[in-house]
Order: structure tokens, then sequence, then C-alpha cells
């Protein structure tokens, strides 16, 4: 048996909870475990702050209130896009256990998921399950997160990554903030290097969440575009120097026109912008899959780009990597 000691007096949690009751239980249910200051969420809106500012160590999520918007986020947090833990240890909750609901939740990459309600009780069983044991991440084409099955079995290329549990690392085996920050580094290194193989890892996804926006979206709209902003810059960035330079161009034309698009997203979608996104997810997929550069097509969907940001040659945006 083990007789370690456990102490959460360590442990960033946030607690995202949308029932006023709810909240308060848990509340007081994560100061009784040891957890000081637990950060209480009322809207994503705030969760989504707390996250970009916090290095977190647990997330306590009503996944069912929040639904498309909380498994966004999740994955922006899971691909290092926003936050500093990409490996952040996350509990779901959802009133609605409907196929469509639960896959939506794992898709975000969530560590467990429970059916409300759910006893403050149990959830802090799950924690302390979730301290001593938790799956490797898994890297495929538009998720990263604990591994599932259903994952495996659907992308034969996937590859597991150990990551840190930092939920472990200060419950359990005491360590330091800076040996911490370390471990995440590396980590998150060991990360990107899986998710290169894997460049068009988001992109698709979210273009096609934009297509199927069409005239409407405001403000999730806009965050789809900001992440694809980043994650576009990140393949730019990648490929940039060595010979898929025309690569690097087609995803700075993606950077340059998911920043446009998340500067109008509330008035929606033209149809103008409907077809560069499809028309440059093509290209850039077909480029990538290609042995051999096609410097006729990079260089008509540049400046068709070009032609509509309405400026003179591709560059980055200064800040739009900021959520």
């Amino acid at each position: 048996m083990n007789m370690t000691p456990r102490d959460f007096r360590g442990v960033r949690a946030a607690l995202v909870e949308s029932s006023a009751t709810l909240r308060g239980e848990m509340r007081s249910a994560l100061v009784e475990k040891g957890i000081r200051e637990p950060i209480v969420c009322k809207s994503m809106d705030k969760f989504i702050d707390i996250a970009g500012q916090e290095v977190l160590d647990l997330v306590v999520c009503d996944s069912g209130a929040f639904g498309a918007e909380f498994s966004a986020a999740m994955q922006r947090i899971r691909q290092n896009a926003l936050g500093g833990n990409p490996f952040v240890v996350v509990i779901a909750t959802l009133q609605d256990a409907s196929l469509s609901q639960v896959q939506m939740a794992l898709n975000g990459g969530v560590d467990d998921l429970l059916r409300r309600p759910a006893p403050a009780k149990r959830i802090i069983d799950r924690i302390d399950y979730l301290v001593k044991d938790r799956k490797p991440f898994v890297t495929t084409r538009g998720y990263v997160g604990p591994t599932r099955r259903s994952f495996s079995r659907a992308n034969d290329d996937a590859e597991l990554l150990e990551v840190p549990n930092t939920l472990r690392s200060k419950v359990v085996d005491k360590v330091s903030d800076a040996k911490l920050k370390k471990a995440i580094r590396s980590a998150v290194a060991g990360l990107k290097e899986k998710m290169a193989q894997h460049p068009l890892s988001g992109i698709d996804r979210l273009i096609q969440r934009a297509l199927a926006w069409q005239g409407g979206g405001g403000e999730e709209l806009r965050r789809d575009f900001v992440y694809l902003n980043a994650l576009a810059l990140d393949m730019s960035s990648h490929y940039r120097g060595g010979p898929y330079d025309h690569i690097a161009d087609l995803a700075m034309a993606l950077a340059n026109l998911a920043k446009k698009i998340a500067d109008q997203a509330p008035a929606g979608l033209r149809q103008l912008d409907l077809d560069l996104l499809r028309n440059l997810g093509s290209v850039i997929r077909s480029s990538i899959a290609a042995e051999e550069e096609s410097n006729a097509v990079v260089h008509e969907i540049a400046v068709t780009v070009e032609k509509f940001i309405g400026e003179g040659k591709l560059k980055a945006v200064p800040g739009t990597t900021k959520h």
C-alpha cells in the first residue's frame, strides 16, 4: 500500500461551473482537499483568460454547459497555443450523456469524464486516481491529448508521448517549481516534434468548422480564426528556411487570411473568405503530400491572398497569437 503523503497546497486548480450551487460545493471540497484558493470561473471567457495567465495543474469543468467552446479551448491548451501547461489534468462533467456530447468532450482532450450530477466526493476520488495514474498523450490530425482507443484505431500513425503529470509532481513527488517548469519545457519540445509530423494538425478541423459557419459565428468564430492564425504561423515557422519555403509561404498566407477574418468575424464570413479558405487548405495539403513543389500553384494562391488582404507582400501580423 502506497503511504506516500499527499500535499495539495501547491496545486493550481480552476473550477469552471455554470451552477452556483455546485460551484460552492466543489470549491469547498477542493479547499477541504488542501488546494489553496481554487480559481472559480462562471464563464468560458473567464476560464480562457485564466488559462492564458496561469500554469494550471488541475481543471474541473462543466463541459455540458460550454460544449464546443470548451472543447476548442481545451485543444488550444493541449496544442500549446494557450496557457503554460498543455499537460494539465482535466476532469469534465456532463448532464447529457449522449454520444455527441461525450465525443465532443473527449475530443477536447480531457483526462476523465463524469456524468452529472456528480457528487463532490466522487470528483475528489477521481482527482486522487489521476494523481496516481494518467494515460500518455497521443498526437493526431486535429487532436492532442490523452490516448483514446477510438483515436488509435482511426489513426495508425498516431504516436504516444509520455507527458508530465504536474498534479502528481506537486502532490506526491514534491518537485520544485524550477524542475517542474523544466520538465514542462522539455515535454513541450517533444510535443511540438510529434505535432510537426502532422503539420496539418488542427488546421483542417478549423477550416471545416469555418466553412460550416457560413454567415454567422460571432465571438466563437473569431476565436477559431485567432487559433487558426496561431497554428498557421507555427506551420510557416516550421517549414521556413529549407527546401519547403513554398509551404511556409502558403502557411503565412493562411495566417494573414485568418487574422483578417478574425478582425471582421462579427460581420460573418463572405463567400470570398470561404473560397480562399477552401483553396488554401487544399493547396497546403497537396503541397505537403507532393514530392516536388508546384511553384505555379503556390504563386497563384499567394497572389490571390495578397490582393484580398491588400498588402504588398505576405508578412506576420504582430500580436496575432495572443488569446
